[in-house]
């Protein structure tokens, strides 16, 4: 009797770590707080913060049109862009994220930071005086004046 109730508690134990096939596994279900990754974009942002104010600039295309949103923090103001000016935008977004950067935490109230898609690429401090500071500070300039 010992042996056939030693026998009914070890075999379910090693049916259980035997290998299965495949199609019996059973998938494990997905986490019920998974992070939602966020979509990446055709374009570029650019982050102004002076002070307490915080000015957000945005350049994409899609198949729509191509387009830049300008925003300080509410709802943003929408524009169309044409193909030239698009392309200048983005082929300086491209300059500047190849030029070096600057520590932006040792000037947390007044830098500039650019983002292509969802990554940061290139930030400077406000008021250096350096190539990718002028740029970036031209850039945005640029953008602030197609509000």
């Amino acid at each position: 009797m010992k042996y056939f109730i030693a026998l009914l508690l070890i075999v379910p134990v090693l049916a259980w770590s035997a290998p299965q096939k495949q199609s019996m596994q059973r998938r494990a279900a997905n986490p019920k707080a998974a992070p939602k990754k966020a979509g990446s974009f055709n374009g570029f942002r650019v982050v102004v913060v002076y002070g307490n104010q915080k000015n957000y600039f945005t350049v994409w295309q899609d198949t729509r049109g191509k387009f830049y949103a300008y925003s300080k923090g509410g709802s943003p103001t929408i524009g169309s862009l044409s193909d030239p000016n698009y392309n200048f935008l983005t082929t300086q977004s491209r300059q500047i994220a190849s030029l070096k950067g600057a520590n932006i935490n040792s000037c947390p109230r007044a830098n500039i930071q650019l983002y292509h898609g969802n990554k940061y690429v290139q930030g400077t401090c406000i008021g250096l005086k350096n190539q990718t500071a002028a740029s970036m500070t031209q850039l945005a300039n640029m953008l602030a004046t197609m509000q």
